[in-house]
């Protein structure tokens, strides 16, 4: 009899363990299976409001009835971009929809105790010219293939409204060059690492790598790390001009938004606050060195930096505007010698400063239409060793652009955008009366299908046009053209 009820235990704990990893197997195809369509509304999806959020307290005649709430258990989340399908982030499936920092909203994987789960593929296809017409410097014709793969996980654990998480972001790039051709992409890096901590809907505490609040959209072309985000540039072909010059880059409050990336030991913190459903707050804190020692033998400097952006969200679904400003300061880590009898030592001196500000408005009529416009102007200013400005690195950049989104049939989008970017640095020719000046036109036309899922085929057809107008009037100005198109070809679980 004994013998038996053992038996019976422990076939019992064999079929529990079995439902448990069959649990865990179905939820991920249920989350799988929670992607919105095109025809879910706004209030059928819509998450509890602040209000609705806490539950009344229980009286002492009800009490009785009310059941004790489940303990915690650990799951597998989909972490997809059906996220907050209750808020109205963008048109489904557009640029706004897809922005990778959710416009500053917490997950909503915070509400419970598990690890968030996802991942994005993506591969272009396409071909690239840019025609300049100075007599010396070649134009060029190219095809290429670009492709990124990231895996990301998110553990969190929840306590009742606080919560901690981490997450970590796994990249894998197409490019696997064994000579240094990869070496700006890498041919297996990481994007996000930090861990947060928090209170859901109210504030959260961010230390690690990552990026900041998004302040100037672009829209569906310019994607990162494509050829014509960086446009008609001159690529290190020498333009015959002291100093070089190229087409500029759009400045969008940019200098501290992108991951950092200057070396050994650089990092973000960023504190947020959530007041209302419709307002949000980032502090975004930069600290760290890009190098622990200085490099004798190739003439290296070690740099330090630190640097604040403060940005606001007001977003009420239809209407989002995003105003940002940001702050930078490097200077060198090791003392400087001064030759001398004796000889002394001083604090470095050699320092370079940024400074800009910028904002955006976006408008979505769903499921029709989204647009936007962008402004921003930043500033960099150099300072040698000798306390002397160095004007070729000292500059003032201006963007402006927008863009705009619509729906045409179910799964299928269109957009277009244009920027505007001019830049001039403090440098003059001795007996010339202008500084240098660059400018860079970017416009994109695109054409977006979503056949199954998450799966998505964009054509974006891109044009640009950068002027340059050297100091030096013995050097004639000149323009590049840039015309590309590629094809790309999206996944995202």
């Amino acid at each position: 009899m004994w013998d038996m009820e053992i038996d019976r235990f422990r076939r019992r704990r064999r079929l529990a363990a079995c439902g448990t990893l069959s649990t865990l197997f179905l939820f991920g195809i249920g989350a799988r299976a929670q992607e919105p369509d095109d025809t879910t509304s706004e209030a059928e999806a819509q998450p509890a409001s602040r209000e609705t959020e806490k539950a009344p307290a229980p009286t002492a005649a009800s009490s009785v009835a009310v059941a004790a709430p489940e303990a915690s258990t650990v799951v597998l989340d989909h972490m997809g971009p059906e996220t907050f399908p209750g808020r109205l982030r963008g048109l489904y499936g557009g640029s706004l929809w897809l922005e990778p920092d959710f416009q500053g909203l917490q997950w909503p994987q915070n509400t419970r105790t598990g690890l968030g789960l996802s991942a994005q593929f993506w591969v272009d296809t396409g071909e690239e010219k840019i025609h300049r017409d100075a007599p010396l410097i070649p134009s060029s014709q190219m095809r290429f293939q670009q492709g990124r793969a990231l895996l990301r996980l998110t553990p969190a654990y929840v306590s009742g409204r606080l919560f901690a998480q981490a997450q970590v972001e796994l990249v894998g790039n197409l490019c696997q060059a064994v000579n240094n051709v990869c070496q700006t992409t890498g041919t297996f890096t990481t994007d996000d690492l930090f861990i947060r901590v928090g209170a859901w809907n109210l504030w959260d505490l961010k230390i690690g790598r990552f990026e900041g609040w998004e302040v100037y959209h672009l829209g569906m072309g310019m994607d990162q790390y494509t050829l014509e985000r960086q446009g008609a540039g001159i690529f290190a072909l020498d333009t015959m001009t002291m100093p070089r010059l190229d087409a500029p880059s759009f400045y969008g409050v940019t200098y501290l938004h992108d991951r950092p990336s200057e070396g050994w030991g650089v990092g973000y913190a960023a504190l947020h606050f959530f007041p209302t459903d419709y307002l949000r707050f980032e502090l975004l804190a930069k600290l760290g060195t890009d190098n622990y020692r200085a490099d004798n033998a190739t003439g290296d400097t070690s740099w330090t930096y630190i640097g604040g952006r403060p940005t606001i969200i007001f977003d009420v679904g239809w209407f989002k505007l995003r105003l940002g400003a940001e702050y930078q300061h490097r200077t060198g880590i090791s003392e400087t010698v001064v030759p001398g009898m004796p000889m002394r030592k001083t604090d470095p001196v050699a320092e370079r400063f940024w400074k800009g500000a910028g904002g955006s408005v976006q408008f979505v009529i769903d499921p029709i239409v989204e647009f936007g416009v962008n402004a921003a102007i930043g500033k960099q200013e150099d300072t040698n060793a000798f306390f002397m400005p160095v004007p070729e690195n000292s500059f003032t950049t201006k963007s402006v652009g927008g863009f705009a989104n619509l729906r045409l049939a179910n799964g299928w989008l269109t957009g277009a955008g244009v920027n505007w970017t001019t830049q001039t640095d403090n440098f003059l020719t001795p007996g010339s009366t202008a500084n240098d000046f660059t400018a860079h036109l970017q416009t994109f036309a695109a054409l977006q299908y979503r056949p199954v899922g998450q799966l998505y085929v964009k054509a974006v057809f891109g044009f640009a046009r950068a002027d340059f107008l050297p100091s030096d009037p013995n050097v004639a100005e000149w323009q590049n053209n840039m015309y590309s198109l590629r094809v790309r070809f999206l996944y995202i679980y």
